[in-house]
């Protein structure tokens, strides 16, 4: 019986942690990477606890599908990565078409720069889904009793 709980523990926390450490990890790699595109076209530059704290609610929950579906046969699992990777790409992609024309207007030497930018955000998207599937194993596997959720950490 007691085992049975510990079992169904997991089952529920390990993607809910998952999620929002992944969200937190990739929303404020994102939030910083949004901060260098928008001093790489020379705009106006601030750091508003509440616009971070939101963008990294939004990574927190466009997590939960991967996380989710981290234990499912493979084609779910990685359904589950993409529809992750493909809603939180749609939504940076409307965010950054509001900023097209400017990036189009920036000064050319900043172009490398911007682009290098995009990429690593695009990289970031991408990584989202697959760092929340990985933590969710790695908080599923953690042995009973006293550990701790940074022992999943391990070798990452």
């Amino acid at each position: 019986m007691m085992h049975d709980r510990r079992r169904l523990g997991r089952v529920i926390w390990a993607p809910l942690a998952a999620a929002a450490l992944s969200g937190l990890v990739i929303g404020a790699v994102a939030r910083l990477l949004m901060r260098g595109i928008t001093l790489a076209i020379g705009g106006l530059t601030g750091f508003s606890l509440v616009s971070t704290l939101a963008i990294i609610v939004v990574f927190v929950v466009l997590a939960v599908p991967a996380a989710v579906t981290a234990t499912a046969r493979p084609v779910v699992r990685h359904a589950g990565r993409w529809v992750t990777t493909v809603v939180t790409g749609m939504m940076a992609a409307g965010t950054g078409l509001s900023d097209a024309k400017t990036i189009l207007l920036a000064d050319e030497s900043r172009l490398t720069t911007i682009a290098v930018l995009i990429v690593a955000f695009a990289a970031a998207v991408v990584a989202h889904g697959l760092l929340a599937q990985h933590l969710t194993l790695r908080f599923r596997r953690l042995p009973a009793g006293d550990s701790t959720p940074a022992e999943a950490l391990g070798a990452i």
